[in-house]
């Protein structure tokens, strides 16, 4: 299924289950309701949506899914402030806000209705308001829950209340169902069952530079031998993510009433290990993600959908700021046992890719000077979670550094989930033309996905973006003082081309269809700056593409390099 089509069956499941919940795990024909809609692919999602609106208005209720509902139920994620509000609307007026909130207008959504009911704006309107007022949040946090709920996520319901006679007959059936099931599944021809291996908790004292392979195991369970080997038995049958190597464990305890156990596998030298979570409910155990991290140095783990995070021991002080404001307001986060407590679920905005600043301090135990970790992590556990490295001048660091955080986060500056770590540098502030205001070149350069190009884009001191992400060399130079980015930046009244430079670079030059321009260096040791007038904004469509420009870079050393911006 395409990446399109999984987001549209993805947002019509969310939307069939949430009309339909009753407090009872209407998954099943949510499922159909969604399948059936989405067969209406031409005309894309509203085409979609208007035939799921058709089904859940006219189709009755059925009786097809109570063996669904006798077995299975969701998983017990506590309900948030706009789920318990729909929990108390009928199915109509849960429809017609779940529409409104999904982009469309009142008159809109009447019109949506009033094909298959008796409805106008004012219904929509009434519902809208019964949520707004039950909740006390605005609508971008609550379109942030309701996007975050995954109707998906389900588990083995506890048995119902039945005679004893009964009850120890289906018990014992569906005990020797599960044995058959674990016993196919968990268990590979040749391999015998084995817990994970601990590594000495005296280990990360013995170095400067604690990574991954020196992290303990920590957790209340970290000794549940029975536990760790099913753990390590059902990660080991994953056919899609197995671990490479030796498993090791990270953490085993409660958490939100489940039992948690996170893994690690040792591919060897040259390759990052993974990272596997295992979680045992009431009749419901498994591998629930595997994440491959993007360095071996110790970082934060986003454990399930609890809104917690794994800490390895040699990180203290943990602090988290969401990146949306225009300065960092930092909250305290307390770490138990390598645990943390649970984060606000408001916090994470869909604006800033679910991500979260987080900072810690790390005091080496041999050697070194303590310093401060800076790390971007999401409550998508499997989701990079890049740490940040700055290269900015030491007149104000502070201010750069959280305008680059939040342009990174919020402005899309980069796409955080599939990157590895991240290199955020400066390479000029000053003032753009035609009264553009101040601006800084930021650079972005990520560790992964391997060979791929830095980025570059201009943004203000609060760290809004004020132009599209741009080209830079900065993958490929040897040294932070040779790099060189070039961009397009649009005034009200035409396009310029932006260039500008490291230490290491002696001269800038841009050739192609605007002519022949050079700058140097505005004091010795200085990084240079280009700035190209381009074409006038509003140039008739045939002639309004971009020039096709080259800029060298001219190095102090000698060498030379080309960037092109997009």
């Amino acid at each position: 299924m395409r990446r399109a089509d999984r987001a549209h069956h993805a947002g019509l499941l969310r939307l069939a289950y949430l009309v339909l919940d009753d407090g009872d795990a209407p998954l099943m024909r949510a499922r159909r309701a969604a399948a059936g809609a989405a067969r209406a692919r031409r005309g894309g999602h509203p085409a979609m949506r208007t035939r799921l609106v058709a089904i859940l208005l006219t189709d009755p209720p059925a009786g097809r899914d109570r063996l669904h509902r006798l077995f299975f139920e969701p998983a017990r994620i506590p309900p948030g402030p706009v789920r318990a509000a729909l929990l108390r609307l009928s199915p109509h007026d849960r429809l017609a806000y779940l529409l409104r909130r999904d982009g469309l207008t009142a008159p809109e959504v009447a019109a949506e209705l009033g094909v298959h009911i008796q409805a106008d704006f004012r219904d929509v309107d009434r519902a809208t308001a019964a949520v707004d007022d039950r909740t006390g949040l605005d609508e971008a946090a609550q379109r942030a829950e309701i996007e975050a709920f995954d109707p998906g996520l389900v588990r083995l319901r506890p048995p119902p209340a039945v005679p004893t006679a009964w009850r120890a007959a289906a018990a014992a059936a569906l005990a020797a169902a599960l044995l058959a099931v674990a016993g196919s599944v968990l268990a590979r021809p040749g391999e015998g069952p084995g817990g994970p291996a601990v590594i000495d908790p005296r280990a990360w004292r013995a170095t400067g530079t604690p990574t991954v392979e020196e992290w303990p195991a920590q957790g209340g369970l970290r000794r549940d031998a029975g536990l760790l080997r099913r753990a390590a038995d059902a990660w080991r049958a994953d056919r899609g993510q197995p671990p490479v190597g030796r498993v090791v464990l990270l953490y085993a305890g409660t958490v939100d009433g489940a039992s948690l156990v996170v893994l690690r596998d040792s591919p060897g030298p040259g390759d990052m290990p993974s990272v596997a979570q295992y979680f045992e409910r009431r009749l419901s155990r498994g591998v629930e993600s595997v994440r491959r991290l993007g360095t071996a140095e110790g970082q934060l783990i986003m454990l399930g959908m609890t809104w917690r995070y794994l800490v390895p021991p040699w990180l203290r002080d943990v602090r988290a700021a969401v990146p949306s404001g225009r300065s960092p307001e930092w909250a305290p986060v307390a770490v138990r046992d390598g645990l943390s407590d649970p984060l606000p679920w408001s916090w994470f905005t869909r604006r800033c890719q679910n991500y979260m600043v987080f900072q810690m301090a790390f005091r080496p135990a041999v050697g070194g000077t303590p310093q401060t970790v800076t790390q971007l992590a999401s409550n998508d556990p499997r989701s990079a979670a890049p740490r940040v490295r700055f290269r900015d001048p030491p007149d104000r660091r502070e201010r750069f550094r959280w305008a680059a955080l939040h342009a990174v986060a919020c402005e899309a500056a980069t796409t955080l989930s599939e990157s590895g770590d991240l290199r955020l540098g400066r390479l000029w502030s000053g003032e753009l033309p035609d009264g553009g205001g101040r601006a800084t070149l930021l650079t972005v350069d990520a560790s992964s996905p391997g060979a791929a190009p830095g980025t570059s884009m201009l943004i203000s001191d609060d760290g809004r973006a004020l132009s599209e992400r741009g080209g830079t060399n900065s993958g490929t130079t040897a040294t932070a003082g040779a790099l060189a980015a070039a961009l397009w930046w649009r005034s009200p009244r035409r396009w310029h081309l932006v260039a500008a430079a490291g230490p290491g670079v002696a001269r800038l030059k841009a050739v192609g269809e605007l002519g022949s321009h050079e700058t140097k260096a505005d004091r010795p040791g200085g990084p240079p700056l280009l700035v190209v007038p381009g074409p006038r904004v509003g140039t008739p469509p045939r002639t309004a593409r971009l020039p096709v420009v080259q800029v060298v870079s001219y190095e102090r050393d000698g060498g030379r390099t080309v960037v092109s911006p997009p």
